[in-house]
């Protein structure tokens, strides 16, 4: 399980198709993180348009959902396991599932469910994948601390290893990896103190976000190609760039000095507006090819395809955001 650079072929991915948790969030979106209500059940069929669209690519995409189920019906330890962690003496694996994720309890003759994790379809950001593994993260936000729970299950269900970082918050939507340098934005939801695990990996340029609406650096960022890279001229100039190297600092530059002028790559530039509507937030399948959630003439020099997720987006991410890479060649 591996992902070198961010242009490298996409072999395998990880995504969660949002359930019966996101009613909750769409009560009351800015309590959940979400950018606004939608409707779900379109929201859902565009996850189902977005996964199909993976797997005619020749991607395997795994399924959390059906991942723990195929899991709980086959493994009667991880079954027991399971059925422990949500206090439940029942078999039903679709049933454990869903207390697993929701969480509820009973108190007075009323149904609790305190933290529903509707941001779980955001499946980026609890871990980061690197060239020799995944790493598990820790969330900022209450309102998705408990997902990592979730998917360490989900990683183990797969039969894959990973490590956790010790200190400090790491989110997936923060991190690219470079080929030859890895690029990771704090200020928002990653600090220095989790970002400083990943320094024995060689060059490491920590990004100092700039605004707090840009939560994660693929709000506004992002890299279809081995040569280019897509971004907010603007924030990137604004956002002071540390460079270390093996947990050195070498060098204080801006993100854009950094990416273009000492890096070399090209810059497609693209407004904040454009960002805001998650134009950054496509996720890069080949070098130069690209699934985007809204197409654009900018983009003509690469091979897009174009998923619908004007519903999904409501969460406030897009299709970066609801994948998680695994393996990449």
């Amino acid at each position: 399980m591996s992902a070198k650079s961010e242009w490298a072929k996409l072999r395998e991915v990880a995504v969660h198709k949002p359930g019966n948790e996101v009613i909750f969030a769409l009560l009351n979106p800015s309590e959940f993180l979400f950018e606004r209500s939608f409707n779900l059940s379109k929201a859902r069929k565009e996850h189902d348009e977005l996964r199909k669209t993976l797997e005619e690519e020749g991607i395997k995409v795994y399924r959390l959902r059906q991942t723990f189920i195929r899991k709980i019906k086959g493994d009667k330890q991880f079954r027991e396991k399971i059925k422990t962690i949500v206090n439940s003496n029942l078999d039903d694996p679709n049933y454990l599932v869903e207390l697993l994720i929701l969480r509820p309890s009973i108190s007075e003759g009323k149904v609790i469910i305190s933290d529903p994790l509707p941001n779980l379809y955001f499946m980026r950001d609890q871990q980061i994948t690197v060239k020799d593994g995944i790493i598990i993260g820790k969330m900022a936000t209450k309102q998705r601390e408990r997902e990592v729970e979730i998917t360490k299950l989900f990683w183990e269900a797969l039969g894959i290893n990973y490590r956790e970082i010790r200190k400090g918050k790491l989110e997936g939507g923060d991190f690219f990896p470079m080929d030859d340098f890895l690029l990771i934005g704090i200020g928002n939801r990653s600090d220095i103190d989790g970002v400083s695990e990943l320094f024995n990996y060689g060059e490491v340029a920590v990004v100092h976000e700039s605004r707090k609406e840009f939560f994660h650096l693929d709000t506004f960022f992002n890299v279809p190609s081995s040569n280019t890279v897509v971004g907010v001229k603007k924030l990137m100039e604004e956002s002071k760039t540390e460079v270390y190297y093996y947990g050195k600092l070498i060098e204080v530059t801006t993100f854009y000095d950094y990416i273009t002028r000492k890096k070399g790559f090209n810059l497609i530039e693209i407004s904040e507006r454009e960002a805001k509507q998650h134009l950054t937030n496509f996720l890069t399948i080949d070098d130069g090819k690209i699934i985007s959630p809204k197409n654009s003439k900018k983009f003509k020099e690469f091979d897009v395809i174009e998923v619908n997720v004007e519903n999904l987006t409501g969460g406030a991410g897009g299709i970066h955001c609801m994948t998680a890479v695994i393996r990449r060649d």
